[in-house]
């Protein structure tokens, strides 16, 4: 295995994918941490390795063709995310899988907030839905807190881009029920009927889904809750109908 230090242009490359329009100009994103860099290698999206000066590989990690490259402390805790890195990164390929299978669909409307996003995906992957669509307004999904969220879910899971009032159209055309979240215009989570096929869309953490969303749906849902608290976050909202709904 060859170690190489980094070079000035590598650095400059790495530092700018801390930046959404830099990891789209470069098609790459970064991981940080064994498990995600574990993951990344078993999804074959790696691209190279980067670990602290002084540092040695973890024993698990096998990067085969990958580049692995030391960069000084300094600079490695300026590219890491977190307070207190772990010796590890990956330089990933952007390389979503798209959505074939829709059994099951999780479509997001300007779900804004980076841990809510990963939970959701972790949560879609964990009750086996078959895709997720993000509409306009949503946090990129390559954020790095995004990423952590996911604990490796990003790497599995099925995602698409997609206006969603144009989208819902086409899942209707092809006889998919789709279910929006709506505390004043819904039926109880309980209540609702399954289906071969199903979507269901969550919105904003502040304002919900739109309303002239909301009005293209076959059905709007809530769930039952006390009366001492008004509503749910939107992750925890999701995974409860992804359970719910699960495969």
């Amino acid at each position: 295995m060859l170690i190489e230090s980094s070079n000035n242009s590598n650095v400059k490359r790495w530092m700018k994918l801390k930046q959404k329009k830099y990891r789209s100009q470069f098609n790459q994103f970064i991981v940080e941490g064994e498990h995600l860099v574990l993951e990344a290698l078993k999804a074959k999206v790696v691209k190279e390795i980067i670990i602290r000066e002084h540092s040695q590989l973890p024993d698990s990690i096998q990067p085969h063709e990958c580049t692995v490259y030391q960069l000084k402390e300094s600079l490695f805790t300026q590219l890491a995310s977190t307070q207190a890195p772990q010796s590890v990164m990956a330089v990933c390929e952007m390389k979503q899988k798209p959505v074939t299978e829709m059994n099951r669909l999780l479509l997001l409307d300007r779900v804004q907030d980076p841990g809510n996003l990963g939970t959701l995906l972790r949560s879609a992957v964990a009750f086996g839905f078959d895709g997720v669509i993000l509409g306009e307004g949503c946090v990129d999904v390559y954020n790095e807190k995004v990423i952590r969220s996911t604990q490796g879910a990003i790497f599995t899971l099925a995602m698409e881009s997609h206006s969603l009032s144009d989208y819902i159209k086409r899942l209707m055309e092809q006889g998919i029920h789709v279910f929006g979240t709506s505390l004043y215009h819904g039926s109880p989570l309980s209540t609702i009927e399954e289906f071969p096929r199903m979507a269901f869309m969550l919105g904003n953490e502040g304002s919900g889904v739109q309303t002239e969303l909301l009005e293209l749906t076959h059905q709007n849902i809530f769930i039952e809750m006390s009366e001492n608290i008004e509503s749910l976050n939107v992750s925890i909202a999701g995974s409860i109908i992804m359970y719910h709904f699960r495969q």
